[in-house]
């Protein structure tokens, strides 16, 4: 077996990319002209809105709703893979990625924030909410007016999702869930989370997403985490205690583990 030296490696590897093209700025993309008006559009915005707000984020761990929040919705930012009947604009993902690429471009930790609203929670309650759930939840999140989540991993379930202990045993007209979520994003100002739990045996696949408010008995959210990286973005644990979920905050096409996991990597 002939095994190139990593020098040998190096120099084939400059020669392919060298052919292909010399820089990011050479890749032949072709943006829609709309987009790209988009672009120029956000990337204004997050200059002058977005920017002043950065250092008080990283340094003090600080999350800018009240400054940044409804900004945001006025812009029309949070509903970019919303119907309009729900108050989105649906430009879809292509232009959902770069406004979060031009809010990350001048603020990580808030533009990360951003997208687990804009992507994790609302575009989850688009793909597979009910339309009595849109109607309830879309507006307000797409306003900027409240704050979405998403909680799957948990501290012995990070991408081996499967291997997920928090429960939720259904009783009656309700789903009872019970165990604990960690680095959730958004998690202490959330209104709205979409939460994950095993509906089947321990040992299936057989997974729910569940759509959780705030204030719900039996939800209870940890201290925040102090992270080296991406501060300003809340992270922290969650915890279920016979918190009693109404199945009609249920995803109405998310009965197997697969269906939402797969769609919700769409960004």
């Amino acid at each position: 077996m002939i095994r190139r030296t990593p020098n040998v490696i190096h120099k084939s590897f400059n020669s392919i990319t060298k052919r292909c093209f010399s820089g990011v700025g050479s890749i032949p993309i072709q943006l829609p002209e709309e987009v790209t008006q988009l672009r120029e559009e956000v990337r204004k915005f997050a200059e002058q809105e977005v920017l002043p707000w950065a250092d008080k984020a990283d340094k003090d761990d600080y999350f800018p709703r009240k400054e940044l929040w409804t900004k945001f919705g006025d812009m029309g930012l949070h509903g970019m893979t919303v119907p309009e009947q729900y108050g989105g604009s649906d430009m879809g993902y292509l232009a959902h990625a770069i406004c979060v690429e031009e809010i990350s471009r001048v603020a990580g930790g808030i533009g990360l924030s951003y997208g687990a609203h804009s992507n994790l929670c609302i575009n989850q309650i688009t793909l597979h909410g009910t339309e009595e759930q849109k109607e309830q939840f879309l507006p307000k999140l797409v306003s900027g007016e409240h704050v979405g989540s998403l909680s799957m991993s948990e501290p012995n379930a990070g991408s081996d999702v499967v291997s997920m202990k928090a429960t939720a045993v259904k009783d009656g007209d309700n789903y009872i869930l019970n165990g604990g979520k960690q680095w959730c994003t958004n998690s202490t100002e959330a209104d709205v989370l979409v939460v994950y739990a095993k509906t089947g045996a321990a040992s299936s696949r057989e997974i729910t997403a569940f759509i959780v408010e705030k204030d719900t008995p039996g939800f209870t959210v940890g201290p925040k985490l102090d992270k080296l990286g991406m501060r300003g973005s809340p992270t922290a644990p969650l915890y279920f205690e016979n918190c009693k979920i109404p199945a009609k905050k249920c995803f109405r096409s998310c009965r197997t583990w697969c269906t939402c996991f797969n769609e919700r990597f769409k960004l």
